[in-house]
């Protein structure tokens, strides 16, 4: 009996999703390609049927982790416009901080695709306008311009960035709250 044509494409997911999850966690230095494939469950020697590199896994990975991110789920949900609170603390939840969902790539790869190749610089980019769209388009018209949507979108990136390098949960919860309070101030 054949494998079912879907096969390849939920192989190549499963290996994205564990990619992700580990990409994010620990940074593409320190994730071996065999700790993703034994994440997804799979054969070492099926990686090379989807990818030709850890980098362009990686790359991927950024473009893949937009599928299941804390935004993407509420637009799913949505059949119009978002509110614009909904958004902030879709994001800034304490739920995505510690990743208990899908991470956001602009956020769980912010300080780790710096160092690496255009390729992925390309894709985070190309992810960050994707976001400045949503908040723009989706946001009900309560954001009003580019400017706005990008002073936004770098006090959420920074507001999860920063609150997953701390230690202590009360000041992560505030922090979580005080850039929620402070984002209807960048869109007046």
């Amino acid at each position: 009996m054949p494998w079912p044509t879907t096969r390849k494409q939920e192989t190549r997911k499963k290996i994205l999703k564990s990619a992700v999850r580990l990409f994010a966690q620990r940074g593409f230095h320190n994730v071996s390609l065999g700790e993703v494939m034994e994440e997804a469950k799979l054969t070492h020697g099926a990686f090379y049927a989807h990818f030709s590199s850890k980098q362009e896994l990686y790359n991927q990975s950024v473009y893949a982790a937009t599928e299941d991110s804390p935004l993407a789920g509420i637009m799913r949900e949505s059949e119009g416009d978002l509110s614009f609170d909904k958004i902030v603390k879709t994001y800034l939840c304490s739920e995505h901080v510690e990743q208990k969902i899908s991470p956001c790539p602009l956020a769980a790869f912010a300080t780790d695709v710096s160092n690496q190749n255009d390729h992925a610089k390309q894709a985070y980019s190309h992810v960050f306008e994707g976001l400045l769209d949503i908040l723009q388009t989706r946001s009900g018209g309560e954001i009003p311009d580019r400017q706005s949507a990008m002073s936004l979108a770098a006090l959420m990136i920074g507001g999860v960035v920063v609150s997953r390098a701390l230690n202590d949960d009360e000041v992560v919860d505030e922090l979580l709250e005080a850039c929620i309070a402070k984002a209807s101030q960048l869109v007046k």
